[in-house]
């Protein structure tokens, strides 16, 4: 099976700061990826070139290609809205819209066109199933999304994000913000999608990319330094610089 995700020599720039370098790997489908390193060391710039939200901007300059299937994503040809829909995304902060939690997640069924109020009231639950959330709010969907908790509302983004079915879904963070039950509920949330979708999650949480991801990847100054099974990383690094890094003796 070829790999979701393909990126070669991607190099990303903001002004004359290098802020990824060369960076190649693949990523296979339905597999959790954790994205690992030091902060400012390029894991958030990354995550954000695989569905162009880096070029939102303007600041940033980025070469190399990234292919999305056989498709690459940075091909002038290439439909941003479409790539949107397939790649979604979940940030650090919750970040629900003023709308009710029913709104929330037809948001984006009804811009791709889905108008009948049947169709979108099984979209909604079935996002809200996917992200563990519909037995909280069943009774609850013209509530104001605002009145959950934070991870309450976390997990409605990722059911926002689910509702368009994309292929891949990223998570810069998503449980940063989050107490430690919110946490636990997102990291089984992610274990219960592996394998429905390919998922790449930038963590500071080294516990958390241990118990959650299939494989690692390490960046440290803009540079991918290691990526190989998770188990193996966090057992038998390859690179001297991985082992300093997940023994806390890393130093940029």
């Amino acid at each position: 099976m070829p790999p979701e995700i393909r990126v070669e020599g991607l190099s990303v720039w903001y002004d004359r700061h290098h802020a990824l370098k060369q960076v190649s790997l693949e990523v296979a489908p339905g597999e959790v990826l954790a994205l690992i390193g030091p902060s400012g060391c390029g894991k958030s710039t990354f995550l954000r070139t695989l569905n162009r939200l880096l070029e939102e901007g303007g600041r940033a300059r980025i070469s190399g290609r990234v292919f999305l299937g056989d498709a690459d994503i940075y091909d002038a040809a290439a439909d941003i809205p479409d790539l949107r829909r397939r790649v979604g995304m979940v940030f650090q902060a919750p970040n629900p819209f003023p709308f009710s939690i029913f709104d929330n997640v037809a948001y984006g069924p009804r811009l791709q066109g889905v108008t009948d109020r049947q169709a979108l009231r099984r979209i909604v639950e079935r996002s809200l199933q996917q992200a563990a959330l519909w037995d909280e709010v069943r009774g609850k969907l013209r509530r104001s999304a605002l009145t959950l908790s934070g991870g309450q509302q976390q997990r409605l983004c990722i059911a926002r994000a689910l509702a368009v079915e994309p292929e891949v879904l990223l998570m810069d963070e998503p449980t940063a913000s989050l107490d430690p039950m919110s946490t636990t509920k997102i990291e089984e949330l992610v274990a219960a999608l592996r394998g429905r979708y390919t998922i790449v999650m930038v963590t500071h949480n080294l516990r958390q990319a241990a118990r959650i991801s299939d494989r690692t990847a390490f960046f440290a100054e803009g540079t991918l330094i290691e990526v190989g099974p998770t188990r193996q990383m966090f057992t038998a690094p390859l690179d001297p610089r991985t082992e300093q890094y997940l023994t806390g003796r890393y130093e940029s």
